[in-house]
């Protein structure tokens, strides 16, 4: 049986004093899908995060033993292209666009992205979790 949706959200609320998409409780799904939307003309710069923890990370402070979470890796799902979870994706396109990236869920509870170096500012993000049963 193929992978079936069993959440989605829409992650609009990123704006130029936040930096930071809602945390995403993720827990109970092995995989996500980030789809990256763009109506006119836009740039940026994304990087994707998960996290074990029980209780939500505090992401204004450095990771550490009582603090976890660390950058995933994703695939790009137009061309099936590893992305190393340290890496920033730069984004920029002049057009209405739409990209996927997809992360392995397994083993993390919060999910999240960070978004920077906004030139401009006409983005959409979304993610769908999805499980095997």
């Amino acid at each position: 049986m193929g992978l079936r949706t069993t959440a989605s959200y829409d992650l609009w609320t990123l704006d130029a004093a936040n930096e930071y998409t809602t945390f995403i409780l993720s827990g109970d799904f092995r995989n996500a899908i980030f789809t990256v939307i763009a109506d006119n003309s836009a740039s940026c710069t994304i990087k994707f995060y998960g996290s074990w923890m029980e209780d939500r990370p505090t992401f204004a402070s450095v990771a550490s033993i009582t603090n976890e979470y660390s950058t995933v890796q994703v695939v790009n799902l137009e061309n099936w292209t590893g992305i190393d979870g340290d890496t920033w994706i730069v984004l920029a396109w002049s057009s209405d666009w739409i990209t996927r990236y997809e992360i392995n869920e397994n083993g993390n509870n919060w999910l999240w992205i960070k978004m920077t170096a906004r030139a401009a500012w006409d983005v959409t993000l979304k993610v769908d979790l999805y499980d095997n049963q």
